[in-house]
């Protein structure tokens, strides 16, 4: 939610050489509706629901960067597929930045129409209600003061630490989230 995921993880994929996906984009391809008009009309629920269909199909497949909606890791069942099946690196920013960031667009559907006080009541919401998730995932990565660039740079400076599970990753995906 404003971290960055797609745009870190676009870079993240570019200098590793592996394939981008963006699951919002998968969804929103295949429902043939913006995530905000999916729910619209069909709801969270449903949207949240093949949200994890998408996010077990991706974890079955390879060599790639996939980025998440900043829900998906809150259900159990998608982040332990993917902590199984790949790597799961945790974006984050601080509050002030973050509402700075989601306030540039309407895209955001938990978000939308909502005045500047409004933003930061959801955004303190979304973040309480995500930080027992979110502490879940061992790699975290603070994008606030960070260029997509930076970002991205900083996350291979840690998997170069972590030589040994870099090239275990060759032929697996990472998800962004």
């Amino acid at each position: 939610m404003g971290t960055g995921k797609s745009t870190v993880g676009r870079e993240l994929a570019r200098f590793l050489g592996k394939k981008f996906i963006d699951m919002d984009d998968v969804i929103q391809s295949r429902m043939e509706m913006t995530i905000s008009e999916i729910f619209d009309t069909k709801g969270e629920e449903f949207f949240r629901t093949f949200e994890k269909d998408i996010a077990f199909e991706l974890s079955e497949e390879s060599n790639r960067v996939v980025a998440t909606g900043g829900g998906t890791i809150l259900n159990d069942d998608i982040r332990l597929r993917f902590a199984e099946t790949g790597l799961i690196i945790c974006l984050f920013t601080e509050k002030n930045q973050l509402v700075k960031r989601l306030q540039r667009t309407d895209k955001r559907p938990l978000l939308r129409g909502s005045s500047e006080e409004e933003v930061v009541a959801k955004v303190e919401r979304l973040m309480e209600d995500r930080k027992n998730a979110y502490s879940k995932i061992s790699i975290r990565v603070d994008t606030t003061n960070l260029t997509p660039q930076e970002a991205a740079r900083k996350i291979i400076d840690l998997l170069k630490i972590r030589e040994k599970i870099l090239d275990q990753l060759q032929n697996q995906y990472i998800v962004i989230s």
